[in-house]
């Protein structure tokens, strides 16, 4: 079996088949991609000499996770900052919001890394997140219904106009380096 990691492309990260990959990379500009063997080979081709320019806005993946044995939830995400990777993680135990399952980890993890942000001064980035309600709510196009919801629209309702999120919707579980790495955060927080 092959990897295929994608380096530079459309979604940078580490594909399982070759049509996978050329879908990144065809027509990309610039593309770098290498097939290797295993895929601690494939993930260390993207992680070398990865240094963020200057220009490039910082840059989060949050993800979310729930353990259906216990109740618990997670978060788990990386920031790109200049040429740093600062990873972070957390677990909740089973509360009231655990009926939203890994949505609830993910809630949080949106608002851990926008207040980290605020706190940091870091006052423009792009969150990237594979829940929809994350934009949604901010940006006011979703009505706030649930306690969770509304707990998150209450928070950034302060920090909206002193900082400014691009948003970016991830499909999870589609190879996206980040994103997966934040995924295995969540579930490292969690112990699975």
């Amino acid at each position: 079996m092959k990897f295929y990691a994608v380096k530079v492309g459309n979604n940078p990260g580490i594909y399982n088949t070759w049509e996978e990959c050329l879908k990144e990379v065809n027509g990309f500009k610039g593309a770098v991609y290498k097939s290797f063997s295993t895929y601690e080979e494939a993930y260390n081709f993207i992680s070398e000499n990865e240094n963020l320019t200057s220009n490039e806005l910082p840059t989060c993946y949050i993800d979310g996770s729930y353990d259906k044995k216990t109740g618990n939830y997670s978060f788990g995400g990386i920031l790109l900052l200049n040429d740093k990777k600062i990873s972070f993680k957390r677990a909740y135990v089973a509360d009231d919001f655990s009926k939203y399952h890994n949505v609830a980890g993910e809630i949080k993890g949106a608002a851990y890394i926008i207040n980290y942000c605020y706190k940091n001064n870091i006052l423009e980035f792009k969150l990237c997140y594979d829940y929809l309600g994350i934009e949604k709510w901010y940006e006011g196009s979703w009505e706030a219904k649930s306690d969770i919801a509304i707990l998150y629209v209450n928070f950034i309702k302060d920090l909206k106009n002193k900082i400014k999120i691009h948003f970016e919707k991830i499909k999870s579980h589609t190879g996206n380096y980040y994103n997966d790495l934040a995924d295995k955060l969540a579930k490292e927080a969690l112990g699975i």
